[in-house]
């Protein structure tokens, strides 16, 4: 294979690889990282025992960190969430039931598998006395944002790679509009508050 071609491809290989790692692509974009070392960190990898391609990845990343183009999304989601609210609600449990519960809802979801409630956890040994799957000890978390969060790609995985960053699980997601809710273990409610402000811009 001729080594344009061989660059190339690995530079497509770097691309995909990264835009699965958006911290790791960020950090690149914008020029917070040394080429070298993170070159011989994916070299390890991605292409263990090739010492070969060390000089086309680092040449990858240096093209990517040149194009303007792949931080445009970056704009528009820091302006989504600098116009974004948090809300919390405390002491909630989610619900898993084929149907309805018969006790009010704050959210819901429904699947195949069936459905996702999220309640007030003063219903939970009721609803546990029923036969039904309830997680409690659960904080709700709402990101409250305008309309134009709908049109704008990349808000989602900003929002949860930070909190994913933190070693922070989000045991149940839902998008309703411009209302992002999420529901984490009480332990791990301030902290999930506080990466949220941190994103838009409260800290």
């Amino acid at each position: 294979m001729p080594d344009g071609e061989n660059m190339a491809t690995t530079a497509n290989i770097i691309r995909l690889y990264l835009k699965r790692r958006p911290q790791l692509l960020s950090m690149v974009n914008n020029g917070l990282c040394n080429y070298s070392a993170l070159a011989r960190k994916l070299q390890r990898e991605i292409f263990p025992g090739r010492k070969c391609e060390f000089a086309a990845i680092k040449a990858a990343l240096l093209r990517m960190a040149r194009d303007t183009r792949e931080v445009d999304w970056e704009q528009g989601v820091e302006k989504i969430l600098h116009a974004s609210t948090v809300e919390v609600r405390s002491d909630v449990c989610v619900v898993s039931s084929k149907g309805g519960i018969g006790v009010p809802v704050i959210a819901t979801s429904n699947s195949k598998s069936g459905v996702m409630s999220v309640v007030d956890a003063s219903y939970a040994k009721q609803l546990g006395k029923r036969g039904m799957k309830v997680i409690g000890d659960l904080t709700l978390i709402i990101l409250c944002s305008p309309r134009d969060l709908q049109d704008t790609p990349g808000c989602v995985s900003v929002m949860l790679n930070a909190i994913a960053a933190e070693g922070i699980n989000v045991l149940e997601f839902i998008s309703c509009h411009t209302d992002t809710l999420m529901v984490v273990r009480n332990a791990d409610a301030a902290r999930v508050y506080g990466i949220l402000n941190g994103l838009i811009g409260n800290e």
